[in-house]
């Protein structure tokens, strides 16, 4: 794949002396650094401003605001909401919300509820074909975080049922697999998560579009609220930025963006910081919040 436009717009931006990462996740989702060790990450990578947007919880801030700021690094809240519509998963991220908001912290306590359960039916459906997985260590995976098919992935790795990640979602875990038919689901819908983003105060982002695949869906998005969308990406092509960037534009929406962290590689891809995205990014969020009608 050709080297995407948006990597060297950023690269030739020599004015900006600071950046930031929006999106990445700890143990309380299905990372695999803790807080205060992601954000020593990020400190050595230069970032001097971060999010960490953990599936359904924002534990992380709570616990990584104070030795944020004593790393010197700008700690805003973050989440990355799980939603689905048609079939489809559709992540939408949150900004600079009300870390104590009721409603929110109520809604995130009930999905991950839902997430257990739907953990121990997966467990069970398991167990049925013939792979018995130890639930326990399942959840405690997550750290008293969000449990999720990729703590299910990682236990059926460890326990040797698969020889890797991506054969349990083929075999098991997928989508479209027998095993995950007729679930019950762990989301909300787009617009409820957009909107209760906005209700708490904050900023609701489009994830990975081009990952997403559901461009048919953008224009509902914006209808229910949606005030940015993800465009600095690793894994999309010049064609997809720039689409993306366009339709931001037209829409008057954020671009921002992350490396989607979650587990150190060998060679250093997809770290905290790998797309040097710049702070004024943070900054177009911040004007946003402040200027958006609620």
């Amino acid at each position: 794949m050709k080297s995407s436009k948006f990597a060297s717009e950023v690269k030739d931006q020599a004015a900006a002396k600071e950046f930031v990462d929006l999106h990445m996740h700890s143990t309380f989702s299905d990372g695999a650094l803790q807080v205060k060790d992601l954000i020593d990450l990020c400190r050595v990578q230069g970032l001097s401003a971060i999010a960490i947007t953990d599936h359904d919880n924002i534990d992380s801030y709570e616990e990584g605001k104070d030795y944020a700021q004593a790393q010197g690094i700008e700690y805003i809240p973050g989440v990355e909401i799980s939603s689905s519509v048609g079939g489809s998963d559709i992540h939408i991220l949150g900004y600079l919300f009300d870390p104590t908001h009721l409603k929110l912290n109520k809604t995130l306590v009930e999905l991950r509820v839902r997430r257990v359960d739907r953990a121990r039916q997966i467990v069970d459906r398991l167990e049925e074909k013939g792979v018995s997985l130890n639930y326990d260590k399942v959840v405690a995976r997550a750290h008293g975080g969000s449990v999720g098919r990729a703590h299910i992935a990682a236990q059926l790795m460890e326990e040797e049922f698969v020889a890797t990640f991506q054969d349990a979602f083929t075999k098991y875990l997928g989508n479209d697999s027998d095993l995950m038919a007729d679930l019950d689901t762990v989301k909300l819908s787009p617009a409820e998560a957009i909107g209760l983003i906005r209700e708490a105060g904050g900023i609701p982002v489009m994830a990975h579009p081009s990952k997403t695949n559901r461009d048919d869906l953008l224009d509902m998005l914006v209808d229910c609220g949606l005030m940015g969308i993800e465009t600095y990406c690793h894994g999309q092509t010049n064609a997809s930025y720039q689409k993306y960037k366009t339709f931001a534009q037209k829409h008057n929406l954020v671009c921002t963006g992350g490396a989607d962290f979650h587990v150190k590689r060998y060679d250093g891809r997809n770290c905290p910081g790998s797309l040097r995205i710049p702070y004024k990014v943070l900054s177009m969020m911040k004007e946003a919040k402040g200027t958006k009608a609620l």
